[in-house]
C-alpha cells in the first residue's frame, strides 16, 4: 500500500563492501532519502537493502558487471524490493 501518495528509492551500489568510496557514498545519500520518506510519511523502498541481502550469498558482477547497471538478475532484486515495499502478495 502506498504511504502518503510517495515512494522513495534510496540510491544503490552493488557492492558488499561498505568501505568503497562509491558505496560509502551511496549510503549517506541512502540516509538523506530515509530522513525524508519518514518526514513526508512515504513508502521507502530500501534498494540497498535488497541488493546487500542477496550479496551476502552473490558476488557483484553476478547481478552487475559495473556494480551500477543490473541485469536481469538485479532487475529482479529490485522489482521484488519494489513489490515487497507495496504489500504484493505473492
Amino acid at each position: 500500500m502506498l504511504k502518503g501518495g510517495l515512494l522513495l528509492a534510496t540510491p544503490y551500489y552493488i557492492e558488499s563492501n561498505q568501505q568503497d568510496a562509491m558505496r560509502a557514498r551511496m549510503d549517506q545519500y541512502g540516509a538523506i532519502v530515509k530522513k525524508l520518506a519518514a518526514k513526508h510519511q512515504a513508502t521507502l523502498v530500501d534498494t540497498q537493502a535488497a541488493f546487500d541481502q542477496v550479496l551476502a550469498t552473490y558476488y557483484a558482477a553476478t547481478l552487475a558487471w559495473d556494480r551500477v547497471h543490473p541485469g536481469q538478475a538485479g532487475h529482479m532484486v529490485l522489482t521484488r524490493a519494489f513489490l515487497n515495499a507495496l504489500d504484493f502478495k505473492w
